[in-house]
């Protein structure tokens, strides 16, 4: 059910028609999307395409690219390559997409939307560390320093290697996924993330209701948009409309779902009413 309604979704957005990276080989966008799968969905976006539209959406004149990997499990749907291979192959993916393009357009504004799978590579190439269960040894970031500073903005969710206590997680969730993070593990672009995972997801977290694993598009779109804003805004981008839900100047109030505070957070801190500011992490607030 899940995969005919993301098919039926990356059908409307074929014909509606993003630009694509191709169609701007002459110009380079302010803002770039990537959106990497769950395993087994189709080649695409699978269910990031529901932030990265959002995104689009958001900031006209941006684009956005699907990374290339297998997104399998050892299903036959997807050839039958094992899981660990298939991350493998997609943190390789990962890294030559992202470092290509900012090759090419080193100036342009760059964000990360994972989903399941798809957060799980994004998550091993951005923050590095390996992935030994998965035969990923190198601990080494495969990103280029260039690239890893126009990263803005990483959105993951329902990573397997979510684990309990770092400071970018959003969601109920107090474990971790089958996947997990090692105990004091620490991300170097931390203040980049946001991860989300609740607690009945039996993927990223110990629960059991895999429909809660297909649901964070549609339970937590609009604060990961909000929270890619704070990030593209604070860096000084010129590309397109915040919109509504954003944060205001440092003398302004924040919007429902907007960031509010923060580590390194310089906006304002005062939510308009009736919402109130509310602690979700070390680095982010939010007004709720």
């Amino acid at each position: 059910m899940l995969f005919t309604a993301v098919t039926l979704a990356l059908l409307a957005q074929a014909l509606a028609g993003p630009v694509d990276l191709e169609e701007r080989q002459s110009s380079c966008p302010n803002i770039h999307v990537f959106g990497a799968r769950e395993t087994t969905a189709p080649a695409g976006y699978g269910s990031s395409l529901t932030v990265v539209n959002l995104i689009l959406n958001a900031y006209p004149g941006s684009t956005s690219e699907a990374i290339n990997y297998p997104a399998c499990g050892g299903q036959s749907s997807c050839g039958g390559v094992s899981y660990g291979n298939s991350v493998v192959a997609g943190i390789n993916a990962v890294a030559s997409a992202v470092n290509s393009f900012n090759q090419r357009c080193p100036s342009t504004q760059l964000v990360l939307v994972g989903y399941s799978q798809g957060g799980q590579i994004m998550d091993n190439a951005l923050c590095g560390g390996g992935d030994p269960n998965q035969g990923y040894s190198n601990t080494a970031v495969p990103l280029a320093s260039s690239a890893v500073n126009m990263i803005k903005a990483a959105i993951f969710m329902g990573d397997p290697r979510y684990i309990a206590g770092l400071p970018y997680n959003v969601g109920t969730c107090r474990a971790g996924g089958f996947d997990p993070r090692p105990a004091g593990f620490s991300c170097p672009s931390a203040s980049k993330i946001q991860s989300y995972c609740d607690a009945a997801d039996p993927y990223c977290c110990n629960g059991n209701d895999a429909n809660t694993h297909q649901g964070y598009g549609t339970e937590y779109g609009q604060a990961a948009l909000t929270f890619v804003k704070s990030k593209l805004s604070s860096s000084g981008s010129g590309g397109g409309s915040g919109g509504s839900g954003g944060s205001g100047g440092s003398g302004g109030t924040v919007a429902h779902y907007g960031q509010c505070g923060g580590q390194g957070w310089t906006g304002a801190t005062s939510c308009q009413s009736p919402y109130t500011c509310k602690v979700v992490s070390q680095w982010y607030s939010q007004c709720l």
